[in-house]
């Protein structure tokens, strides 16, 4: 079954011959939706790059409901109408509920799958709500995808692409959407030593690989306390390394990223991020899969291991060990950026 195309979808509505229901996801014609975005950072662009692509082939201009905190990057990624949502108490969410009924959409799509995210869904009064049916949800929805298209050995963008009603397609074909780049940091490397998931995502081998950089200009991004300590000691002691983690917004961050000639990431945010406006990037996995979030573009290298025990989605090693991280080199880690960076000139 080709994902996005033919995703099972159940509720009211006639069923035509092809097995889809008559209305189903697409909406009237002339109608744009409102498009409930994720909330984690890596999540939000690489649901961003197909609502992108829905809006050019339909011919339409979604409006995003975006949690507060990624408002910025929103706004610097895309020109489509936002509205914010506040959820961090009742107020806020009551205020946030009013702001989309406003707007009377005849649709939404509800991209993340919490309980939440449907229940706020159905209180603004939006006739149509497309959404996996999932946590008990399923009731506060008009258009019910099965659970079983929320499914790990499949890229996210498989399931972003069944909730919106769109042919999948994979990572790599990506166009990057290219941004206004921070020109001070041209040619640099950025390292993203954090993963705000767990330590099972964050691989200790950073500072071996700033040493097998050489003079490579370094630049440190993520939230403050990245760059702490690994077994080479801390990485904003050297003098060619920057260290922003904790000093920039988004904003900042991605044209930073812009401007650098490859980004080394876990598997984060940020390495989303670089994928989406096309700087070369090598993915870093411990616990998780690049089958499932392998980042956008073909500019891509990753690293990962063949653990038997990897992927487990954990936060933490239930082991101890972390070997999923600790069988990936430094010197792995620099051949693979090296096949997706120009070569330096002498």
């Amino acid at each position: 079954m080709e994902p996005g195309r033919d995703a099972p979808v159940e509720g009211s509505g006639r069923v035509t011959e092809n097995g889809r229901r008559a209305g189903a996801g697409r909406g009237r014609p002339g109608d744009c939706p409102a498009v409930l975005m994720p909330n984690w950072i890596g999540d939000f662009v690489l649901a961003l790059s197909v609502v992108e692509r829905m809006a050019m082939h339909r011919g339409i201009r979604p409006t995003l409901i975006v949690p507060r905190w990624l408002i910025e990057l929103a706004n610097l990624l895309t020109d489509f109408p936002i509205i914010a949502y506040d959820r961090d108490s009742r107020n806020q969410w009551r205020a946030s509920r009013r702001r989309v009924a406003r707007r009377k959409f005849e649709s939404i799509y509800l991209l993340p799958f919490s309980f939440s995210s449907a229940w706020f869904a159905f209180w603004t009064g939006i006739p149509r709500r497309r959404g996996i049916r999932k946590d008990g949800r399923g009731i506060l929805l008009t258009e019910r995808l099965k659970p079983s298209v929320r499914d790990r050995s499949r890229h996210l963008l498989a399931e972003y692409c069944a909730v919106l009603d769109m042919e999948y397609r994979a990572p790599d074909r990506w166009e990057p959407k290219l941004i206004e780049a921070f020109e001070k940091y041209r040619g640099c490397v950025v390292l993203c030593p954090g993963a705000t998931y767990g330590p099972a995502k964050r691989w200790d081998g950073f500072g071996e690989l700033e040493e097998l950089l050489g003079d490579e200009r370094i630049v440190l991004l993520g939230t403050e306390g990245d760059a702490d300590a690994y077994e080479k000691g801390p990485l904003s002691a050297r003098s060619h390394v920057e260290d922003l983690t904790g000093k920039t917004g988004l904003a900042k961050a991605a044209g930073i990223i812009a401007a650098a000639k490859a980004v080394v990431s876990n598997d984060s945010g940020l390495m989303h991020l670089a994928g989406y406006i096309g700087t070369p990037v090598v993915g870093i996995f411990g616990s998780t899969s690049p089958r499932w979030t392998r980042p956008l573009g073909n500019a891509v290298r990753i690293a990962c291991s063949d653990e038997s025990c990897s992927p487990c989605f954990e936060r933490e090693c239930r082991f101890g060990h972390y070997d999923c991280l600790k069988s990936i080199t430094a010197m792995r880690v620099r051949d693979l950026m090296e096949e997706i960076t120009p070569a330096k000139r002498a």
